[in-house]
């Protein structure tokens, strides 16, 4: 009677904590299609920027001379590279499936992140060589130096900005998905699950 009771007890508590996790289980595809989303804008945005300066680095540098003319041929040849970058960034990412399993999307948020994080870290890079050729161009008396410096330090401030919104944006979009992951623990010989109630 006892081991009918406690099979029925926890048979019960079995289903009500399935019951539990199907009502709050995460749309893996609608994580998916949100982190495409962002990925997509991100493009979107680099595009923009690349497109601006690519225009204005181009008039600029043929209607001014000096530091500014540098300064605009810089930028033009620098927004070049990041034109292709959000081009080849946004065309792989129409191509992206959003049904992926759970492995992948969790390796997908890791990878971008890191890239993000990695690229932030170039791009601090990118504004010490501006300040140097700042400084050197100041010191040689060369304007060549001293517009290319400026304007990597401009690009460099634009896309350190960017690289760390984009990577706290990502962030929290996937925090809901990390924290579901923190319930199951596998020690290496058992799976457990936590569930809340």
């Amino acid at each position: 009677m006892k081991k009918s009771l406690f099979l029925f007890l926890l048979i019960q508590i079995l289903f009500a904590s399935w019951s539990f996790a199907q009502n709050s289980t995460l749309d893996l595809e609608q994580i998916n299609q949100d982190r495409l989303s962002l990925n997509s804008n991100g493009m979107f945005i680099l595009g923009g920027w690349a497109i601006t300066n690519l225009a204005i680095g181009g008039i600029g540098m043929t209607q001014t001379n000096g530091r500014l003319k540098y300064f605009h041929q810089m930028n033009a040849m620098w927004n070049t590279v990041n034109l292709g970058i959000a081009g080849f960034g946004y065309y792989g990412l129409h191509n992206s499936s959003t049904n992926i399993s759970l492995s992948e999307t969790v390796r997908e948020f890791h990878n971008f992140e890191n890239i993000l994080l990695f690229n932030a870290g170039l791009d601090v890079g990118y504004m010490a060589i501006g300040a140097y050729l700042w400084e050197r161009g100041l010191r040689k008396e060369s304007d060549r130096l001293v517009g290319y410096g400026q304007s990597m330090i401009v690009q460099g401030g634009f896309l350190f900005t960017f690289d760390v919104i984009l990577y706290l944006l990502s962030k929290n979009q996937s925090r809901p998905l990390m924290e579901s992951l923190e319930n199951i623990q596998f020690t290496g010989t058992a799976l457990s699950v936590t569930i809340p109630f």
